[in-house]
């Protein structure tokens, strides 16, 4: 796995990034253009991934979801290692990456970001593993508009064992648009540093730091 710097946004490149080779100044065989897909409507799709046992070396990638070249809406789970935001935080963050976007075989059409998570502590286990839930794409909140590929990345610098329970769950609800059509451009665009670091943007509802609460919920809106 590669590190590379382009228009001073940082690029993971390798020969297995989610199910398609990134070619930086290569040539490229195919683009999602002649799949068909679904044009739009539902589409209700479960995948469970358990990654109990399962050891994440410092700058690997793991695939997740491939729905290409439909992009989706849905919900996604992910159980996983936790360390506090912030020194003695009680909102816990994981300590492996989930980004979200599409990667296409054109450098041109990749576009990963990190998705905004929101932490459960009711059902954690902090500081052992959390849970989190994230809403796929969230528009107010921030990450890839268009969603059809989820990773994990290990961007901790330290290897990542994961533990028995530890799982992601994946459930899509809705096809809004095939990327064939509406494709990203000007990339390859991998986006994985920001104010929070390498890791993933935390919101958390149940703490007293309405400053976490993130968008679109009651404590913005007033409504239940």
């Amino acid at each position: 796995m590669t590190f590379l710097k382009q228009k001073n946004i940082p690029i993971i490149a390798g020969v297995a990034l989610l199910t398609v080779t990134l070619v930086f100044g290569g040539t490229v065989f195919a683009s999602h253009s002649f799949e068909t897909g679904v044009s739009a409507g539902a589409l209700p799709d479960n995948t469970h991934i358990r990654l109990d046992g399962m050891t994440l070396q410092p700058g690997t990638t793991f695939p997740l979801y491939d729905a290409s070249p439909n992009y989706v809406a849905g919900h996604f789970l992910l159980k996983a290692p936790c360390a506090p935001v912030s020194d003695g935080d009680d909102t816990m963050r994981p300590t492996v990456t989930v980004v979200a976007g599409h990667v296409d075989e054109h450098n041109a059409a990749t576009h990963m970001e990190k998705i905004p998570l929101f932490y459960i502590a009711a059902v954690s286990d902090a500081p052992n593993s959390c849970i989190w839930h994230s809403h796929i794409p969230d528009p107010l909140n921030g990450g890839a508009p268009r969603v059809t590929d989820i990773d994990l990345i290990n961007l901790s610098g330290e290897p990542i064992t994961f533990s028995p329970g530890d799982v992601v769950d994946v459930n899509i609800q809705q096809v809004l648009g095939s990327i064939a059509s509406d494709k990203y451009t000007g990339g390859p665009t991998v986006k994985l540093e920001d104010e929070n670091g390498s890791y993933n943007p935390i919101y958390d509802l149940n703490d007293s730091d309405t400053t976490n609460d993130g968008l679109g919920h009651s404590s913005q809106t007033g409504g239940s």
